[in-house]
């Protein structure tokens, strides 16, 4: 009865790990940047609040994600665990914003994004922590 988190990985399981956990971190890293260009292009192009300043709304949406560029640029796991929990709100937000009446493309655009971005950026967590374990068994 050996459950998969116990059992010894080979190093060529490893490697594969590894190299699909790599794979991980660019798509993320990608999505991240996708992410906050289209919110840009929405908040300060596309449709600009009417009532606010655009520019502190587009900092109050950025700025948190702005913040953890570095750490997914590094490829520190605990930043990835971290985004995943932010992003969250953004994924409401593009829910919300697909039922408008204006732009609900962006709305499903966002929400997709977010979506693609917690996958990627948990299947690195998951990939890299077996690929990591491995190697200190292995």
């Amino acid at each position: 009865m050996n459950s998969s988190a116990t059992e010894k990985i080979d190093s060529n399981t490893a490697r594969q790990l590894a190299q699909k956990a790599n794979i991980m971190r660019q798509i993320t890293r990608l999505l991240l940047l996708a992410l906050i260009t289209s919110i840009s292009l929405w908040t300060l192009l596309l449709a600009p609040p009417p009532t606010a300043n655009p520019i502190t709304i587009w900092l109050i949406q950025v700025v948190p994600l702005a913040l953890f560029l570095p750490g997914i640029f590094k490829g520190n796991p605990r930043v990835h665990i971290w985004l995943c929990f932010v992003i969250t709100v953004y994924f409401c937000s593009g829910v919300i914003h697909s039922m408008s009446p204006l732009y609900p493309w962006m709305g499903i655009s966002q929400s997709l994004f977010t979506a693609a971005l917690f996958s990627t950026a948990m299947m690195y967590v998951r990939w890299n922590g077996l690929a990591r374990k491995a190697g200190n068994e292995g």
